[in-house]
């Protein structure tokens, strides 16, 4: 993929990850982030991929986050070797919900190593990052965080990068309830193309089977001051869907692409009945 050294930097985790920083480090801020969910890393076909977990034993239930892209680019012209986040928002959001069984999952590559990690190519958080042998990865920890939780039933909910991987796995499954994505580029032609960038021509892209999902309660959440992924590419999403009266597409005024963990108690029960 071809991207403006402008652009690399507003795809990684956070305006300021676009200086170097220490993976140990990132680490290190996660697990005080999720610190009230019990780690664990699956081991899947393709990766070993890091997740968190609360569970209050065997529960019907269970409420997957998905961490965004990460720490994609070390430079506006050079790729990580490492896509943890600096600020992993979807954990964050995770550990605020209430819920008495949360799990948060993060991305390939991601708290486990970078490029020295098993399977991992600097691919996956670039041109392939919502490819097959990802999303196929994703599907399997999902299924254990599931069998470690009991659940029969899940509810899906994605950060940025990560709200495109639970659109498409919402779109592989029959367990899922609901589907919640929070600043998330849910049609990735249209994103490429309002960022004047290549397709993701190595990655798989919801909008294209977004009618699938068009009896699936969902929300997705914009910031009216997000530059990264403006409402605009969702709406693009919600119209290849079709006619649907199961979604929500919800601007929240003032907010860009990165601080939604405050204000998430306030949003998350958030979800529309399909009438």
């Amino acid at each position: 993929m071809t991207l403006r050294p402008a652009l690399a930097c507003l795809l990684v985790s956070t305006l300021a990850a676009c200086a170097v920083a220490d993976p140990a480090a990132r680490k290190t801020k996660a697990d005080e982030a999720g610190a009230g969910l019990m780690p664990v890393t699956i081991e899947t076909a393709s990766f070993d991929l890091y997740a968190r977990i609360r569970t209050p034993g065997a529960t019907d239930r269970l409420t997957v986050y998905i961490e965004g892209d990460g720490f994609a680019w070390k430079r506006t012209n050079e790729i990580s070797t490492d896509p943890t986040p600096l600020n992993p928002v979807a954990l964050h959001l995770a550990a605020a919900d209430p819920s008495p069984a949360v799990a948060w999952l993060a991305r390939p590559c991601q708290f486990t190593g970078g490029l020295t990690a098993r399977g991992c190519a600097d691919t996956f958080w670039t041109e392939e990052r919502y490819g097959e042998t990802v999303i196929a990865a994703m599907n399997e920890a999902v299924d254990e965080l599931k069998a470690t939780a009991g659940a029969t039933t899940l509810d899906l909910v994605g950060f940025s990068g990560g709200g495109t991987v639970a659109a498409l796995l919402a779109l592989r499954r029959d367990d899922i309830a609901t589907l919640r994505t929070v600043a998330s580029p849910l049609d990735t032609d249209a994103f490429t193309s309002v960022h004047g960038v290549s397709r993701l021509s190595s990655s798989l892209n919801p909008a294209e089977n977004a009618p699938a999902l068009a009896t699936l309660p969902q929300v997705h959440y914009v910031g009216e001051d997000d530059e990264i992924v403006p409402a605009k590419i969702n709406r693009r999403f919600l119209a290849h869907m079709g006619e649907s009266r199961c979604t929500a597409l919800v601007t929240v005024p003032d907010m860009d692409h990165h601080d939604w963990a405050e204000i998430w108690p306030s949003l998350m029960a958030r979800m529309p009945a399909c009438r």
